[in-house]
């Protein structure tokens, strides 16, 4: 006889039904190697009414085992085969040795590169 308790996938099988989704023989990408998914697709999937940072960081573990990764990303979450991100450019602080020296010391100037960050406002309201 089964059991009419609901009982929320732990975070293991959160993996297991995220790997399925991934490789279901439905899916129209052969050779899958990244895709993003909205919040409420992982809270239908999971069975949640929250994804909380414990439970990404436990089935992340167990991603891990099967070559994946998942993360959140701006709104959204992202999964990423681990072997395709050893295909992606390598950089190094070797680039910015002289800058860091200046992090070091105190002397640079982060205002100068602060349009690096998409939004930072520089209005000078004083």
């Amino acid at each position: 006889m089964k059991s009419s308790q609901f009982r929320f996938p732990d975070a293991r099988e959160c993996a297991i039904l995220l790997l399925l989704l991934a490789t279901h023989p439905d899916n129209p990408s052969k050779g899958i190697t990244r895709f993003r998914l909205s919040e409420l697709t992982l809270k239908r999937l999971w069975q949640r009414n929250r994804i909380t940072d414990e439970l990404l960081k436990e089935v992340q573990e167990w991603l891990a085992r099967a070559d994946w990764t998942i993360f959140y990303a701006a709104g959204l979450y992202a999964m990423v085969r681990i072997d395709a991100v050893e295909n992606w450019d390598r950089l190094s602080s070797k680039r910015l040795a002289n800058d860091l020296k200046q992090v070091g010391n105190g002397t640079f100037d982060y205002g100068k590169h602060a349009h690096l960050i998409a939004g930072d406002q520089d209005d000078n309201d004083d």
